[in-house]
């Protein structure tokens, strides 16, 4: 059983090296091309008509109010409810949301598991009584919110497969790697499903493991069904940051670095430095109109071959 322990703990840090690697070197990409379009969550007066500071008088001069609250409430509302899916591809939409959220779920069910031991250890919970009102809800809200979870999830992951597969519209923009995500989520939940049914009702095995995780007690042993969910668990956390599910980190970036900055570019400032530095970069493609071999720089002050002919 050591060996199933070991495992899994290497598979927590393996997970969290490489995603704090992937999230610090999101933020230190070189200067993007921001898109600048209006409206911007952060100015929620002209986001009703699509306006921006611009338009105003002399805005130069004046210090850049960003609304913190109308960019949170414009995270949550893709995030949470997937708006821009709703909007734009409505049959997605349908699949995609109770997947999002069965997953969100699960997540909030593992983190009430980490707690629930975390208290355990430190004799504040207890994980086999549910005497009081708090022990009742660390007892009993996992196993609500995992069923809740998990079937979200399983129907969610099921219709996406199959859309994929099926619709041609979708057959263009499809990978390998897509299906192969949605099959690993599908089988992970069948994994959960059947400790469910078996020996992991109310998540008491889980809450178990990772107190025993916490106080490196390697005695304990586990049922087949547990210990086959718990490898795949740990498989999917070290396979994770490497696939296109780390958008869960990157959207911050998408919105914060490149949808929403509208950050001035004034002289001798801080954007004029980064842009200064990113015309240095090299070209490393070539096409008719562009040679590789050059700084960004040169090829934007020079005409491409066929212009000056």
């Amino acid at each position: 059983m050591i060996v199933l322990y070991v495992f899994c703990f290497a598979s927590i840090l393996l997970f969290l090296y490489l995603v704090i690697s992937r999230i610090l070197k999101y933020s230190n990409t070189p200067f993007h091309l921001r898109w600048e379009l209006y409206p911007v969550a952060h100015e929620p007066e002209k986001n009703k008509y699509g306006g921006s500071y611009y338009e105003e008088l002399n805005w130069w001069e004046n210090k850049l109010k960003k609304s913190r609250v109308s960019e949170t409430i414009a995270m949550l509302e893709e995030i949470l409810l997937l708006k821009g899916v709703f909007k734009h591809n409505r049959k997605l939409w349908v699949y995609s949301f109770p997947f999002h959220i069965g997953l969100y779920l699960i997540i909030v069910t593992g983190i009430i598991i980490f707690l629930t031991a975390l208290l355990d250890v430190l004799s504040i919970v207890s994980l086999n009584s549910a005497a009081s009102l708090h022990q009742l809800f660390f007892s009993s809200i996992p196993a609500v919110l995992g069923y809740a979870g998990l079937s979200l999830t399983v129907v969610g992951c099921i219709g996406l497969i199959v859309m994929r597969l099926s619709d041609d519209k979708y057959k263009f923009y499809n990978t390998p790697m897509d299906i192969i995500n949605l099959f690993f989520i599908l089988i992970l939940g069948g994994s959960v499903a059947v400790t469910f049914l078996y020996t992991n009702a109310s998540f008491a095995q889980s809450k178990l493991f990772v107190r025993n995780l916490m106080m490196m007690n390697i005695s304990q042993t586990y049922d087949t069904a547990f210990v086959i969910h718990i490898v795949l668990l740990s498989l999917f956390l070290m396979y994770f940051p490497i696939t296109k599910m780390m958008h869960l980190f990157a959207k911050y970036f998408t919105f914060h670095k490149v949808r929403w900055d509208d950050e001035p570019n004034v002289k001798g400032g801080k954007i004029e430095r980064k842009i200064k530095a990113a015309l240095n970069y090299g070209v490393s493609w070539e096409a008719k109109h562009m040679k590789t071999g050059k700084t960004w720089a040169e090829v934007a002050t020079n005409l491409p071959p066929e212009a000056k002919n």
